[in-house]
């Protein structure tokens, strides 16, 4: 068997079953015990994770979540991952060349086989530590712009009101850093609108 040792050094993860980290990293092309099974459950897990991380850490709706999400899941940020924990390096296959779908299914592969070898918790914990290293995030604006205020001892104050349309409730939120109208948004919840309005608010701060 191959010796894993500097990759699961890389990754955080030391195998106990280390056949689960070597299927992981075996394309079909080379054997049938390959990780096509894995990617399977693996591309769950990666979702779940990042659902997770977008719903406790930003203020998106449902929406705006779901198109985050298939950004930071898609081919090309996973197999970027691949290529950085080394997975793509490690790959295991016959008179094929790797291609980006090929990386993106080792991530969520070895994802799987963690999640096998050592139980969802670590699979987690994984996903999160190297997920979180991709430029594909979420921004946060209301977060962002409260954190400054709090450095610089200003005052934050978001008042909103609510109107009834067609497409149901929209709240129009603007907000205030001492005393001064920084921005207006508006969403189909108070979190969403308030983000949207602390946006112009971070670039009028910063200009300034």
């Amino acid at each position: 068997m191959s010796d894993f040792s500097l990759l699961q050094a890389k990754i955080g993860y030391s195998f106990k079953d280390e056949t689960l980290l070597a299927r992981a990293l075996t394309h079909s092309s080379a054997s049938t015990d390959n990780y096509e099974r894995l990617e399977f459950l693996g591309d769950s897990l990666v979702n779940y994770v990042v659902s997770d991380i977008l719903y406790r850490e930003s203020a998106l709706e449902a929406g705006e979540m779901s198109k985050t999400r298939a950004s930071m899941v898609s081919k090309e940020p996973l197999s970027f991952l691949s290529d950085e924990l080394g997975f793509s390096a490690a790959c295991r296959r016959k008179n094929c060349a790797l291609s980006v779908k090929m990386k993106c299914d080792l991530y969520e592969a070895v994802t799987a086989a963690i999640c096998l070898d050592g139980g969802i918790r670590e699979a987690v914990d994984f996903v999160q530590r190297t997920i979180r290293t991709l430029p594909f995030r979420a921004k946060d604006y209301k977060s962002e712009l409260k954190e400054l205020c709090e450095k610089h001892r200003w005052s934050y104050h978001a008042p909103n009101t609510v109107s009834v349309t067609k497409k149901g409730q929209v709240f129009t939120v603007e907000v205030y850093v001492d005393g001064k109208s920084v921005g207006v948004g508006k969403g189909g919840s108070i979190r969403a609108a308030e983000n949207e309005a602390c946006k112009p608010g971070l670039a009028k701060i910063s200009e300034g």
